[in-house]
């Protein structure tokens, strides 16, 4: 009786810590469905850590994991783990207006850039869940596809951006006007 409270009590904890792991995965259900190969082994390469150019380490890892014939979902999910905390850290706070310029602008000189790569690079980057959600179940074809949907992310963030700072404006003001009323009703 006391075995299978135990069991029960560690089966609900675990299922808790699974959701909590779920909702902070930038990756859809579909990718992370995807069991990892028994023979998969992250390549043994040195973690990224900001301080050379982002592309350079991206191609050298999908390389490496396109050398074992990897699939490209877990190549996706295997990704993240090749970055040292401050280069995944990085930009936690960028908006993503701001993220897209500036990747736009890192991988322009960059010739025959694979559209895998930089979508894979957009998901690692990128701080925007909306969007890296919309890049993992529709992955684009082209970089102008990328650049478009990225343009309706940063619209719908400026919005929300907008609204809340409009609420935030209007709550002080209407708590000085009950103050205000309350003042008004004392001293009569």
């Amino acid at each position: 009786m006391m075995g299978r409270k135990i069991a029960e009590a560690m089966s609900n904890k675990s299922s808790r810590q699974q959701s909590m792991v779920l909702k902070e995965d930038p990756f859809s259900l579909e990718v992370m469905a995807v069991p990892l190969p028994r023979d998969f082994k992250q390549p043994k390469m040195e973690k990224y850590d900001s301080s050379s150019n982002p592309i350079d380490h991206l191609r050298s890892f999908v390389d490496l994991k396109r050398l074992q014939a990897t699939p490209d979902v877990i190549i996706c999910r295997a990704f993240p783990p090749t970055l040292r905390r401050k280069a995944r850290d990085w930009g936690k706070d960028e908006l993503l207006k701001d993220f897209i310029v500036r990747f736009n602008r890192a991988t322009l000189g960059i010739k025959d850039l694979q559209m895998f790569a930089v979508v894979t690079a957009m998901m690692s980057g990128t701080q925007s869940r909306p969007f890296k959600m919309s890049l993992s179940k529709n992955p684009p074809d082209t970089m102008h596809e990328l650049l478009k949907r990225g343009e309706k992310y940063v619209d719908a963030e400026e919005a929300y951006l907008i609204t809340k700072s409009m609420k935030n404006r209007s709550e002080p003001d209407s708590n000085k006007k009950k103050k205000d009323l309350g003042r008004a009703r004392t001293s009569k």
